[in-house]
């Protein structure tokens, strides 16, 4: 057979079968392209000077390997499923004397011209999308824009190299569909019905009792340091869950409305549920593919928007103030006092030198330490919490502990409180409970009065903690510490560390206040009186917010493009199982048709299919991102975001907008579905 023959053939058939490759194809070419996109703005050097970009890049390169990974494995799901329906195609070549070389060889060819299609498209696409994606990119991140065009051989060269081999190993998987399956098979593929799954109600219950672990452990969640280590794990019981859900789920759905006869024997119903209980385990795990796509759409966007959108509250609660200076000191700081007075003269003499004036100022010194509770009572540090959590795993135990003195308590909180001797304020930020005293490794505290240090100043010296917070305000704090100064961690490093935080603003704008921040540091360095020991920081609210803007700018960015792809391959999983379904169904509607069904009865049975089966992957996925919304926020604090009714809103908008696309996908893919059958 002549060579020449192979690329006809295969050219011809991806031509015949043009229903079935061009929205592929389409989706190769999108991938493609947003693939060079993400590695021209995560890996080149082309935001290389652009402020604030940093973060972001970051955060683009690791969306540049998630993309390969997605892409490879929903390519091979997309391929798996043309190849099923050119089964019986490739069963008559066989029957007419090509062997299994000769139908690789055109396996080989249609792969390398839709790998020449999409890749030239997807450059192309890519090159000329580049720009627009730029200019959103430093729009998000609020940095400076470029007029220059840019094209990247790097990228290029990367995403030619990258899906050059998950084309080879798609081939591969389709040379290995075709390979193994036996003639006879090949031919009467399309007419090949599946069993119903056996022990149904096993597996569905088996998915029931998964599903609610998952749920239970995104619910259950209090610590953002417990949601960091089980999120995953709650998602793959979730996802695992679902799938075993709703394949059980709908042969269950099934029997039962064909054991329902006034609903069955309807015209209407019957065909729809006939075709759906002969295919009842394909059409599970193609629901749950759908639930999974959206579910991960919608959380990934609420979660990265109300980042984005919070993010100016975010920076405001971590930096209170236009400056911050902060000084820490590992273990008792006797003369703590005179080291403050000496660093706060010198911040002083550094605004006045730069011609600006302190105005609302809030300085506070105390003591933290970290430690682990055991009991409603004791906070043992004799163990260190990072290390015991390798073998324990209960990030809830964790708790940070903090010493003030009364006298900053009431300067910072606006409060009149005094105490009795020995006796102590304690205030409580987490899900544990004290009583009447609390143990703090092998010194007694009694609580005389409880306390709420959030409603108040102090909370922006305590600022944001992934674990519980434990506040003791006492009478002489070098005094209620010293017990503490012996404890030392894995590391041999004192336990016990001393912080001192002052914030003030001023009178400059964002440019004098990033030179003067710039300028503090000396002026601590030549004080006299500041021991060595002493670290200190400065910090202006202005320069962190490039940081803080393209962090959550480069992470809505990511979310973007990647719902983007997750929105478009959930329309192609909907496009091909109404087209692979439509196919099957042809048949048995034409017999439906000679013994009397009307075109208006099939477009009623496909509305009471569409019906049927529609809203299950959009309810199940809202039921999902309900369960995961509390373990959601809990990782939103981890980065400084706490508000909850953000998160909601954007929770509800991103259902709303998603609702209605797949509405119309699926109103839209039914309409091809029905062009088929009748």
């Amino acid at each position: 057979m002549k060579l020449g023959l192979y690329p006809k053939i295969a050219a011809d058939g991806i031509r015949k079968n043009s229903r079935l490759y061009v929205p592929y194809i389409a989706t190769c070419i999108l991938m493609i392209a947003i693939f060079y996109i993400m590695h021209l703005l995560g890996f080149s050097d082309m935001l290389k000077n652009f402020e604030g970009a940093s973060t972001a890049k970051d955060i683009l390169q690791l969306g540049t390997i998630i993309m390969a990974l997605f892409g490879t494995i929903f390519l091979f799901y997309t391929q798996s499923t043309l190849i099923k329906g050119r089964k019986k195609e490739f069963g008559l070549y066989n029957v007419l004397g090509m062997n299994r070389v000769n139908l690789g060889r055109i396996l080989f060819f249609e792969t390398a011209l839709i790998w020449i299609i999409s890749m030239t498209g997807g450059i192309l696409a890519g090159i000329g999308l580049s720009k627009l994606a730029e200019l959103g990119f430093t729009k998000m991140i609020n940095s400076s824009v470029s007029y220059q065009f840019t094209v990247s051989t790097d990228s290029i060269a990367t995403t030619v190299i990258v899906y050059s081999f998950i084309f080879l190993f798609i081939y591969l998987n389709a040379l290995r569909q075709i390979w193994f399956t036996r003639t006879i098979n090949l031919i009467h593929a399309d007419k090949a019905g599946e069993k119903p799954p056996k022990a149904n109600w096993v597996i569905g219950i088996l998915g029931l009792i998964i599903l609610l672990s998952g749920y239970t452990i995104a619910l259950k969640i209090e610590s953002p340091l417990s949601a960091l280590a089980w999120f995953f794990i709650a998602v793959i019981l979730i996802i695992v869950g679902t799938y075993l859900v709703l394949i059980a789920g709908s042969v269950l759905l099934c029997r039962i409305l064909q054991k329902n006869k006034t609903y069955y024997y309807k015209t209407n119903h019957f065909v729809s549920v006939s075709s759906m209980a002969f295919r009842m385990k394909r059409n599970g795990a193609g629901l749950a593919s759908i639930c999974i796509l959206l579910t991960m759409i919608l959380v990934m966007i609420s979660s990265t928007a109300a980042l984005y959108f919070n993010r100016e509250e975010t920076l405001t609660t971590r930096y209170p103030k236009q400056i911050n200076v902060t000084a820490t000191n590992m273990g008792v700081l006797e003369n703590s006092e005179e080291v403050i007075s000496k660093m706060e003269n010198a911040v002083s003499k550094c605004v006045k030198d730069f011609g600006a004036e302190i105005t609302e100022d809030m300085s506070a010194s105390y003591y933290g330490l970290s430690g682990y509770f055991d009991n409603n009572k004791t906070v043992d540090i004799d163990l260190d919490p990072y290390t015991t959590l390798s073998t324990t795993f209960d990030f809830d135990s964790v708790v940070q502990v903090y010493f003030f003195d009364v006298e900053t308590y009431n300067r910072l909180n606006n409060k009149n409180e005094t105490l009795s001797p020995g006796k102590i304020l304690l205030s409580i930020d987490g899900n544990i409970q004290v009583d009447d005293e609390i143990i703090i490794g092998k010194k007694t505290f009694e609580v005389e009065k409880k306390v709420d240090y959030k409603d108040g100043k102090m909370k922006y010296a305590v600022g944001t903690s992934v674990v519980s917070t434990i506040v003791l305000i006492v009478d002489d704090l070098n005094e209620a510490v010293a017990a503490f100064s012996e404890y030392t961690d894995s590391r041999g490093e004192p336990m016990l560390v001393w912080k001192w935080t002052y914030d003030f603003d001023t009178n400059l704008d964002s440019k004098g206040q990033m030179e003067l921040r710039g300028k503090i540091g000396s002026y601590i360095d030549d004080e006299p009186g500041v021991p060595d020991p002493v670290v200190y920081y400065s910090f202006s609210r202005d320069a962190e917010r490039d940081d803080f803007v393209s962090t959550f700018g480069g992470l809505f960015f990511l979310g973007i493009l990647l719902s983007i792809i997750f929105m478009v391959s959930c329309v192609l999983i909907i496009y091909y199982k109404q087209i692979s379904e439509g196919f099957e169904d042809q048949s048995r509607f034409s017999i439906m048709q000679k013994v009397g069904m009307t075109k208006e009865n099939i477009k009623k049975s496909i509305n009471s299919q569409m019906l049927t089966v529609f809203f299950i992957p959009i309810i199940f996925a809202c039921i999902h991102l309900a369960t995961v919304l509390p373990i959601v926020h809990k990782l939103l604090l981890l980065f400084g975001h706490n508000n909850v009714p953000l998160l909601l809103i954007t929770a509800g908008i991103c259902v709303l907008i998603c609702g209605l696309f797949y509405a119309l996908t699926y109103k839209l893919t039914s309409n091809a579905y029905y062009k088929i059958v009748s």
